[in-house]
């Protein structure tokens, strides 16, 4: 395997180092908005395990780092692992860390009240307040406030964006992530991704919340060109998200339940492009106001006006980009034609970043979205929308 790559386990609570872990192939799966995931294969027989305490070796316990070169490119903590007697192997199945985020609950209920707050404050207090921050006394005690969680986020600070009212019940038991990603999945709302780097003075590693905004990727100036740095395998059109009519539901229930509704009835009638109806209908509780609701409405009809066309990238190993230089919401271009076909020459967000490694090589895969989609949902507010 690469002999720049290092696998470091950690202490999930707390994020004392504990050991680095010899490996014979491993693969991480970066996701914008998302957990992502990792697998490692560790060979049993490697000098490095002496002495080795087992019992750390526990899901939930402890977390893994991926490092290659000076960079952390991911983290998060441990889900599964088996043993492979006859291959003298262990595999540790691990999850991205904001998986844990989803796997915790609003379970002492938060509201904004009847003033607008800045939407990454709403999205940090959540994840704070009842998923990150230890609690100094157990439930049932003075002083409880709904978190006994790992203190392993660190956060920048808030941005000035969009101001949002939210109220989340305690009884519906809503999950922090779920809320997290409805809350940006709106009109002017936000990406998000964790960040990992190494603090030098404390000998941990940082796990570092990085809000972007306005989503539709962070310009990097990179461009994969087919043949050149990169191999495009692959050209699709997707329209699973096509849309013409829109619902959202919202806070309450039966006749009482905050509805809103929008339509595109451009999109059934225009020449050269009319297809039929088709209808998308999401649901989220904790929103109070109809015109929140309507403005999720409008993005998932901006968004579902036109088929999204996605190349399938995979880096050229050892070219001139890898893993270590890009992150999930960069922006990059991708230029590549064939034949007659006339071809793509297109900016995209970066969605997933796939990496395998082996004795073999490392390969590192792409998966993209159109910057267009999000420019559809700008001219969209604006008035402007236009085939």
């Amino acid at each position: 395997m690469a002999d720049d790559y290092r696998v470091i386990l950690s202490e999930f609570k707390g994020g004392r180092l504990l050991a680095e872990l010899p490996v014979s192939g491993l693969s991480y799966r970066s996701i914008l908005n998302a957990p992502g995931s990792a697998t490692f294969t560790v060979p049993l027989a490697a000098e490095p395990l002496a002495g080795l305490d087992w019992s750390l070796i526990s899901p939930w316990r402890i977390t893994a780092h991926v490092q290659r070169g000076s960079r952390v490119l991911w983290g998060g903590p441990l889900l599964s692992w088996s043993v492979d007697l006859s291959a003298e192997t262990m595999t540790l199945d691990c999850v991205g860390l904001w998986e844990y985020y989803r796997r915790n609950m609003i379970n002492l209920g938060y509201s904004t009240g009847t003033t607008p707050r800045e939407q990454t404050t709403i999205a940090r207090e959540l994840i704070q307040q009842f998923a990150d921050t230890p609690s100094p006394v157990s439930p049932g005690q003075n002083g409880y406030w709904g978190s006994n969680g790992p203190g392993a986020l660190s956060f920048g600070p808030d941005l000035d964006t969009m101001k949002r009212e939210r109220t989340y019940m305690w009884f519906e038991w809503k999950s922090v992530g779920e809320a997290v990603e409805q809350l940006g999945a709106v009109i002017r709302g936000f990406d998000f991704r964790i960040d990992h780097d190494w603090d030098v003075d404390a000998r941990v590693i940082r796990n570092r919340m990085r809000w972007l905004y306005p989503a539709g990727g962070e310009d990097t100036g990179i461009v994969l060109e087919h043949g050149t740095n990169c191999t495009v395998t692959s050209v699709s059109s997707d329209g699973d998200r096509m849309c013409t009519e829109t619902g959202v539901n919202g806070a309450g229930e039966g006749w009482s339940q905050l509805k809103s509704w929008w339509y595109n009835g451009q999109l059934e009638t225009e020449d050269g492009r009319r297809i039929p109806r088709l209808a998308a209908v999401e649901t989220n509780n904790s929103v109070v106001r109809v015109e929140t609701l309507t403005a999720q409405a409008e993005r998932m009809t901006a968004v579902g006006a036109f088929p999204i066309i996605v190349p399938e990238v995979t880096l050229h190993p050892g070219g001139e980009y890898s893993a270590a230089e890009l992150r999930v919401g960069h922006r990059i271009r991708v230029r590549a034609r064939t034949a007659r076909w006339p071809g793509i020459d297109a900016e995209y967000v970066i969605q997933e970043i796939n990496t395998k490694v082996s004795r073999s090589g490392e390969e590192t895969t792409l998966a993209l979205v159109p910057t267009t989609a999000f420019e559809r949902v700008d001219d969209w507010v604006k008035g402007e929308f236009a085939a």
